[in-house]
C-alpha cells in the first residue's frame, strides 16, 4: 500500500485511466458513425468533428486531473470527479494489488507502448525528410524544391514552415497550367496547417488499435485534401482542377506507384472529383 501524496496521485492517475477507457469505448463505437458522416458532412466540419473526436478522451482524462488535484476530500476521505460521476474512497491510499492497481499498470505500459511506437515513427519520417531535403534542389522560389526524379512527387513537408517539394519527372508531364493548380494545392495545405493537424490527429488516436486508427486517419487525409482543392477554385476552374487530379492519377497509374506522394491518391480521386463539380457546400 502507498498512502500520503504518493497515494492520491496514483489513485487520480487510475481514474483518470478508467475515464480514459471509458471515452476509448465510445470512440470505438462510434468510428463507423463518424466515418460515414463524411458523405453528408462539410470538409470543414468534418474535419474539426474528427479533430473534437480524436481529443475527446485526452480532454477529459485532464479535466479529471485538474478537477481531482484541486479538490478536497470529505469527511469520509472520499474525492469527487466531474458532476460527482467519479469519486474514490480512501483518496490517499493506493493498493496496488487492488484492480485500480493493475488498470494503471496496464493502462500506462500500453501508453508507454503505443507513444514510444509512434515517437519512433515520426523519427523515421524526419530522418527521411533530411534525406529528401539533401537531395532536392533549390529554386528561385525558396517554398519550392525540385526533386530530380523521374517518379511523380509533389507533396509539402514541414510543420509550421514547410517546404514544397516537386519533382522533375511530375514537370516533364504537365502543363504550365496544371503546376500552377499543383502548387496553389499544395500552398493551401500550408496556409490550413495541414502537416500539424494531421500529426497531431496521429498522436490522440495513436492508443487505438489499428482498424480503427487506418480508416480514420484516411478519412481526415481525403477532407484536408478537399479542402486544399477547395482553396484552388478560387483562381482556377473546378473543371480544370479535377481534370488536374485525373492526369496525375493516371500517370501514377502508369509508373505503377500507388504509394507515391503525388498530390492525389487514387483510392481518393472519386470523391475528390464529385466534391470539385458538385461541391457539398
Amino acid at each position: 500500500m502507498i498512502t500520503g501524496n504518493w497515494g492520491f496521485i496514483l489513485n487520480l492517475l487510475s481514474m483518470a485511466a478508467l475515464l480514459g477507457l471509458a471515452s476509448v469505448a465510445f470512440q470505438l463505437l462510434t468510428a463507423p458513425l463518424l466515418i460515414r458522416a463524411g458523405k453528408r458532412v462539410d470538409p470543414l466540419e468534418q474535419k474539426w468533428l474528427i479533430l473534437s473526436w480524436a481529443l475527446l478522451p485526452w480532454a477529459m482524462t485532464l479535466l479529471l486531473l485538474v478537477q481531482g488535484g484541486i479538490a478536497l476530500p470529505d469527511d469520509h476521505n472520499t474525492v469527487y470527479g466531474s458532476l460527482r460521476l467519479i469519486h474514490w474512497h480512501h483518496a490517499d491510499e493506493f493498493v496496488v494489488s487492488a484492480w485500480h492497481g493493475w488498470l494503471l499498470s496496464a493502462v500506462g505500459l500500453w501508453l508507454t507502448l503505443r507513444i514510444g511506437r509512434f515517437a519512433y515513427q515520426q523519427w523515421r519520417v524526419n530522418q527521411h525528410l533530411k534525406l529528401l531535403r539533401e537531395q532536392a534542389l533549390a529554386t528561385s522560389d525558396s517554398t519550392i524544391c525540385i526533386l530530380p526524379t523521374h517518379d511523380v512527387v509533389a507533396m509539402a513537408a514541414g510543420y509550421f514552415r514547410a517546404d514544397i517539394y516537386l519533382s522533375q519527372g511530375l514537370l516533364n508531364q504537365t502543363t504550365p497550367d496544371q503546376q500552377a493548380i499543383i502548387i496553389a494545392h499544395e500552398q493551401a495545405h500550408i496556409r490550413q496547417f495541414d502537416n500539424l493537424s494531421r500529426w497531431l490527429l496521429m498522436l490522440f488516436i495513436c492508443p487505438l488499435p489499428g482498424f480503427v486508427r487506418t480508416p480514420i486517419l484516411n478519412c481526415f487525409t481525403l477532407v484536408t485534401e478537399q479542402l486544399a482543392d477547395r482553396r484552388v477554385t478560387r483562381n482556377a476552374e473546378a473543371a480544370d482542377i479535377a481534370e488536374t487530379l485525373v492526369k496525375i492519377a493516371r500517370l501514377r497509374h502508369h509508373l505503377n506507384k500507388p504509394d507515391q506522394a503525388a498530390f492525389v491518391a487514387v483510392e481518393q480521386l472519386r470523391e475528390r472529383v464529385c466534391e470539385l463539380l458538385t461541391p457539398s457546400r
